[in-house]
């Protein structure tokens, strides 16, 4: 039997090789090889925040649906609702933990696609100032389909730990787990300051610290 050439086999032991080692990163990256227990006590640190935050009262907690938590595989979440005492007016913030995969990919724009409302133009990039740190996030907002009306006005954004980031490609942040923040209120009236971004200036000062850094290298490949 022919021996195959010397060259031959060393390119395909090299594309075995770059096979296994890109399905165990990814596999780590995606949060498969983690220890699940560890990371459910990290989590967990997302119940610990307040009730009050300044006019913002806390009315109701919620929990992920099934298939929700199924898909974003989640090793802890808070999802609350708060109302402003002078104003009367609700938000919903969540914050999810979990594998870097799934936690990257889910973003408003997908998940209101079936909820009666459709984008109103093209994300955009805002700041909010709270604690001694920066965030950016993304704001989207949304218009009824039965009047084109404004209906949502939407903030997201992911985390390593570390302050906020409105990153255009989370999917491949170098990281096995992320945060995800993501606030849905009621759309800001023109010439009128945004309660939403007050509310997280304050939110974000009592978030941080429940937060636990990754441990690896977290530079997004885009900003």
């Amino acid at each position: 039997m022919r021996q195959l050439p010397i060259s031959f086999r060393f390119a395909f032991l090299l594309s075995v090789c770059l096979a296994v080692t890109s399905s165990l990163t990814f596999g780590w990256l995606d949060g498969r090889w983690v220890s699940q227990p560890d990371m459910a006590a990290t989590g967990n640190k997302l119940q610990e925040l307040p009730d009050q935050l300044g006019d913002w009262r806390l009315v109701e907690t919620q929990s992920l649906d099934a298939n929700a938590a199924r898909m974003l595989r989640c090793y802890g979440h808070t999802v609350r609702i708060y109302t402003n005492a002078q104003s009367g007016n609700r938000l919903t913030v969540a914050v999810l933990f979990g594998p870097r995969g799934p936690i990257a990919v889910h973003t408003p724009e997908i998940c209101y696609s079936g909820q009666g409302v459709q984008q109103q133009g093209e994300r955009e990039r805002v700041e909010v100032s709270s604690g001694g740190l920066t965030h950016g996030l993304w704001k989207t907002n949304f218009l009824s389909k039965v009047d084109l009306q404004p209906e949502l006005e939407v903030y997201y954004a992911w985390s390593d730990g570390g302050p906020w980031q409105a990153a255009d490609q989370p999917r491949y942040w170098l990281t096995d787990r992320l945060y995800k923040i993501q606030l849905a209120g009621p759309p800001t009236t023109e010439g009128q300051p945004s309660e939403s971004l007050q509310f997280l200036e304050l939110f974000l000062e009592q978030l941080q610290p429940q937060l636990v850094p990754a441990t690896s290298d977290s530079n997004l490949s885009s900003r």
